[in-house]
């Protein structure tokens, strides 16, 4: 991998904010070039595979960083409540929709990768974010806290009941009557 540069840390901010906002076919290298102040030649100097290598910089290094939000969220004392609470407010949440836009490009742009770079991206997204809440939902099964239900089911529910407080304003009282909610119906049978 190319050292770490000014001009490769600004291409990577750019295609970030051109990809979040028009997604993997609208975003054109010669689009990131003009912003970076560069010929596009040069990006391909940074990002030898071109538009498909650095999207997945940007892709995994967005995933690296939702996921350790989550880690912390799943690491807050005061139980699985005041984890789920966390996991909505300090890695999900986003008021402005510009996390849900972005996430939302990057599903959409896995058909348009190489096998290669898509598995890279569907590997890193299991690993950092599914996985961690899959196994403390598991634990809360296990546990009692729950019904005994497929914690892969419960992720995703959760997640996607989560992704619902960005159009809710305030995350932190939309954060409790959805983790609420989400317990009410998880715990039902246990």
């Amino acid at each position: 991998m190319p050292t770490s540069t000014p001009t490769r840390a600004r291409a990577l901010q750019v295609y970030a904010e051109h990809f979040a906002a028009h997604g993997y076919r609208g975003t054109s290298l010669d689009a990131v070039a003009r912003e970076v102040g560069v010929r596009k030649p040069s990006l391909y100097h940074h990002f030898p595979g071109g538009k498909e290598t650095l999207h997945a910089e940007v892709a995994l290094a967005a995933i690296e960083s939702r996921g350790a939000d989550l880690a912390r969220a799943l690491e807050v004392e005061g139980g699985l409540a005041a984890q789920l609470r966390a996991v909505i407010t300090e890695a999900v949440a986003d008021p402005t929709g510009a996390t849900t836009s972005f996430e939302q490009h990057l599903f959409d742009s896995l058909p348009e990768l190489d096998p290669g770079a898509r598995e890279r991206i569907e590997q890193a997204y299991a690993r950092r974010l599914l996985e961690p809440m899959t196994e403390r939902l598991a634990r809360a099964v296990r546990e009692g806290e729950l019904a005994g239900r497929e914690p892969r089911v419960l992720c995703n529910a959760f997640l996607h009941l989560a992704r619902a407080v960005d159009m809710m304003g305030e995350p932190g009282p939309a954060a409790e009557e959805l983790v609420g909610l989400f317990l009410d119906g998880a715990r039902a049978g246990a």
